[in-house]
């Protein structure tokens, strides 16, 4: 069975437009072209194949951090805070390491039991 992975099939290799934050030789940091969750919305990804965080190797996981560190910070400049995200197992609807970087309306809520 083939599993999903949209980034190296198209992000990546550049076969759909995206508008691109920033780009390293190993991480792309961009907003995706339809809309997912909040008002800003950025997807960070290792541009070599990983197929999740549980794969990925320690000195490959301080560059993609370094880079969602850098796009955080911006959001969190502009919007006053900011979740940063990453699904495993079967909440992984694509099976490539991605980082989600959201703020704003329609992010996810946690529920406070008080």
């Amino acid at each position: 069975m083939v599993e999903p992975d949209w980034y190296c099939a198209q992000v990546i290799p550049r076969l759909i437009e995206v508008e691109i934050l920033v780009e390293t030789e190993r991480v792309l940091a961009f907003r995706p072209p339809i809309p997912g969750f909040g008002i800003e919305h950025v997807i960070v990804v290792p541009k070599v194949h990983v197929r999740s965080l549980l794969e990925l190797e320690p000195g490959l996981a301080a560059h993609l951090l370094a880079v969602v560190q850098q796009i955080a910070a911006g959001v969190v400049a502009e919007h006053g805070g900011c979740q940063v995200l990453t699904t495993l197992g079967a909440e992984q609807h694509n099976r490539h390491l991605h980082v989600h970087v959201a703020a704003g309306e329609g992010v996810a809520r946690f529920i406070s039991r008080r």
